[in-house]
C-alpha cells in the first residue's frame, strides 16, 4: 500500500496506524447534483480553483485596526505594492497591445502565404473543374456524331427575289412605267 503508517504503542502491543498519502488530498466534490432518474453526479473543482483556494488559505484575513504600528504599516506597505503591480500589469499590456508590441513581428507574412496558398488551391479546384467539364462535353459531342447519320444529300434551295422598278419622266409625259420582275434563283448547297 502507499501511504504513510505510524507505529503506535498500545496496550495490546505495537499498532499501524495508517496516516494516509502524504501530499495527495482526497477531492471532495463541491456539489453533488441528484437527477430526477436517482442518478447523482459529483462536481469537483478544478485545478485553477483549487490554486486560488490555496492562495486565499495562504494569507488569513487580517483587521489592520487591531495591528500594531510595525505590523500595520506593513499590512498596507504590501497592499499598495500589490494592487500598483496589478495596475501596472493591466495597463503594460493594454499599451503593448496598442502599440502593436504583442502581436507577432511577421504575422502579416504568415497571413499572405495562406491567403496565397487557398487562392491556389481555389484555382486548382476551380482547373479541374472546367476540364472535367470540357471532358464531359467532348465526350456528349463525340457521342452525338457516333449516333447522328451523316447526310449527304441536301435539298436545293430555291430563293425567289421580286423587285419592281418605277420610271418616271418629268415634262411632257405625264405616265410612268412600272415593271414587274421576277427571278428565280437556284442556291447550290
Amino acid at each position: 500500500n502507499e501511504g504513510t503508517y505510524l507505529c503506535v504503542i498500545s496496550d495490546r502491543g505495537f499498532e499501524n496506524v495508517e496516516l494516509g498519502v502524504i501530499g495527495k488530498k482526497k477531492k471532495v466534490p463541491r456539489r453533488v447534483i441528484h437527477f430526477a432518474s436517482g442518478e447523482t453526479m459529483e462536481e469537483y473543482s478544478t485545478d485553477e480553483e483549487e490554486d486560488e483556494q490555496e492562495k486565499k488559505d495562504l494569507l488569513p484575513p487580517v483587521d489592520p485596526t487591531t495591528l500594531t504600528w510595525g505590523p500595520y504599516l506593513w499590512f498596507h506597505m504590501l497592499r499598495v505594492a500589490t494592487s500598483t503591480l496589478s495596475v501596472c500589469d493591466f495597463l503594460g499590456e493594454k499599451i503593448a497591445s496598442v502599440l502593436g508590441i504583442s502581436t507577432p513581428k511577421y504575422q502579416y507574412a504568415i497571413d499572405e502565404y495562406y491567403r496565397m496558398k487557398k487562392e491556389e488551391e481555389e484555382e486548382e479546384q476551380e482547373n479541374k473543374l472546367s476540364e472535367e467539364a470540357e471532358r464531359q462535353h467532348q465526350e456528349q459531342q463525340n457521342k452525338a456524331q457516333a449516333e447522328a447519320p451523316v447526310q449527304t444529300d441536301q435539298p436545293e434551295s430555291t430563293t425567289c427575289t421580286s423587285f419592281v422598278n418605277l420610271n418616271f419622266e418629268n415634262e411632257g409625259d405625264s405616265h410612268s412605267v412600272v415593271e414587274n420582275k421576277q427571278d428565280v434563283v437556284t442556291v447550290p448547297t
